[in-house]
């Protein structure tokens, strides 16, 4: 469970890790900063917070500590020495003078700062010192957060949560101006629960933090309704292992294997502030599969000691659903240790997981003019089913196109120019249709072509992920990333332990192993089955327990 008792044992292990990397020479210009990548940038400032946390937070072996506080105190003057004249901070990795970074440093930083001001008032000297320095830090970064903007969607909220603690802690600096014309864009979610970057595996949490931050700073508790919303869809993404589909994610965490422990906080604040015990369930589920997350994950209790004997009763989480979402295009099924996912707007329109047999991917193309890489553009759901349909348009015209000459001359500067002025002898689109239908232990996907030419070379790519067998007919082969097999007819089991996932019936009209205007899968397994246009078929996928007695998928009672 997410408690503060099992918080505080990983807290210490945490800064048992993190002090060696901190620099203690005080002849160096990087004294007081933390070594990553062997060097000390100017966002781990807010490195600092997690001995903030240790010092403050009863119970940790470092509470109090004299060694811990001149640490701390060592890390703020690195952070004055490193920040800009503007106040902002680095990412060295890719923004300089940032303000959206600097934002996530004093969003870190500003819980640490209150708590010690509490403690200091209590009469803790250290604490009132450890305020004083990581409060100008906080103070001095207010002008450069206002001016200097950002880049993604995230960092308007990332901004606005740290403004509205700016505030708090400085009820004098001229912050409201800029948190209300972030905020009059409106938060960027749709009907489902999803932000606009789809972002399961990071930014998700990040929005949900920061728009609860700013709800309680700024006393606006409408903040909360949008996290609330992500926080129901979230679960419903997450598989039976707890690992959360990246497939949909607009940023770099689109087909990673990630639990998303970062959304914990968020439960489990929610859930005590609305004495929810499915919130609360979440919340021990993730925590309890990836132990960490912090110090977000002792926020809660950092900010409300009152917080730390926990007694809200959690609710059993739901393991079997059929879940639609339509603005998102989204269809989540879950049965179990099985999860699927059908998609529209990636090239990736369906995939099933089994416990450890995971079917990553059904991609489907054809080698028309490179414009046939299946990506659906809608999914709707009717009778059960859900129906995607990629509609084979080029990029500038309704279909493949051959263009016609001009008449004139035309040089290298004019090439793209002329290009959309000239006339064209126009192809038939080809269209091809993907419906999937939920049947008894597994999915029926329904393919076909229209329009388009006949004869086109045609694949149904199965994407599994590495470490398992392939058994079929005639032959076994070994699961090997980057590899292809072609399932020429019949069936095939692909299993990894126990579990298992087999697709079929195969088809072998054409041998091309890495077919022009396709998809590649370095990092998976692929199993190919071809045919030519036009295409009327059913893909069988089914999932189950494996039995090496029949060599296949043991029959669900």
């Amino acid at each position: 469970m997410l408690t503060y008792q099992a918080l505080i044992g990983k807290l210490d292990a945490q800064v048992d890790g993190l002090l060696p990397r901190q620099v203690l020479d005080r002849s160096r210009p990087d004294y007081g900063g933390f070594l990553s990548e062997g060097i000390a940038g100017g966002t781990n400032i807010g490195t600092v917070s997690l001995l903030g946390y240790a010092y403050l937070l009863e119970g940790c072996r470092y509470y109090r500590s004299g060694e811990i506080l001149e640490r701390i105190l060592a890390g703020a003057k690195f952070g004055r020495h490193i920040r800009r004249p503007s106040g902002r901070f680095d990412l060295i990795t890719t923004n300089f003078d940032s303000a959206p970074d600097t934002g996530f440093q004093v969003q870190t930083i500003s819980p640490v700062v209150k708590a010690a001001r509490r403690a200091a008032a209590d009469g803790d000297a250290g604490a009132g010192e450890i305020a004083k320095a990581l409060g100008e830090i906080v103070r001095t970064a207010v002008p450069g957060m206002t001016t200097g903007g950002f880049h993604t969607p995230n960092h308007r909220w990332v901004l606005v949560s740290a403004l509205s603690q700016a505030r708090t802690l400085f009820p004098d600096v001229d912050v409201m101006g800029t948190i209300d014309a972030y905020l009059a864009e409106t938060v960027d979610i749709n009907a489902d629960g999803e932000y606009t970057e789809r972002s399961t595996g990071v930014y998700n949490a990040v929005c949900n933090r920061s728009l609860r931050i700013a709800a309680a700073e700024l006393g606006r508790p409408e903040l909360l309704a949008p996290v609330r919303k992500n926080l129901e869809l979230s679960y419903h993404l997450l598989h039976a292992d707890g690992a959360v589909v990246t497939s949909i994610s607009r940023r770099q965490d689109r087909g990673q294997d990630v639990v998303p422990v970062g959304l914990a906080d968020s439960y489990y604040t929610l859930a005590r502030m609305d004495r929810n015990g499915f919130y609360a369930a979440v919340a021990d589920w993730l925590f309890g599969l990836q132990p960490g997350g912090l110090p977000w994950t002792l926020h809660a209790f950092l900010e409300h000691p009152e917080w730390r004997e926990d007694d809200l009763a959690r609710e059993p989480l739901p393991d079997s659903y059929s879940k639609v979402y339509a603005t998102s295009g989204l269809w989540r099924v879950r049965r179990g240790k099985m999860s699927a996912t059908a998609a529209s707007g990636i090239t990736a329109p369906f995939s099933l997981r089994h416990g450890q047999a995971d079917l990553c991917a059904v991609k489907l193309c054809a080698s028309y003019f490179a414009i046939s890489q299946f990506c659906g553009e809608d999914l709707r759901a009717e009778d059960g089913k859900v129906r995607l349909t990629h509609p084979g348009r080029g990029r500038h015209h309704n279909g493949p196109v051959y263009y016609q000459p001009v008449g004139e001359p035309v040089d290298q500067q004019r090439w793209q120019e002329t290009r959309m002025q000239r006339d064209v002898y126009v192809l038939p689109p080809l269209e091809i249709g993907l419906t999937v239908a939920e049947v008894k232990d597994g999915f029926d996907l329904q393919i076909a072509t229209s329009k388009g030419l006949d004869g086109i070379p045609f694949q149904i790519a199965c994407d599994f992920g590495p470490g398992g067998e392939l058994d079929f007919d005639s032959g076994v082969v070994p699961g090997v990333a980057g590899q292809t097999a072609f399932l020429k007819s019949g069936y095939a089991v692909y299993h990894v332990g126990n579990d298992a996932v087999s697709i079929g019936p195969g088809a072998h009209a054409h041998r091309m192993w890495h077919m022009r205007g396709s998809e590649g899968a370095s990092d998976a397994f692929r199993v190919l089955i071809t045919r030519v246009t036009p295409v009327d078929r059913v893909l069988e996928i089914r999932y189950g327990a494996w039995s090496p007695v029949t060599g296949g998928i043991q029959e669900s009672r």
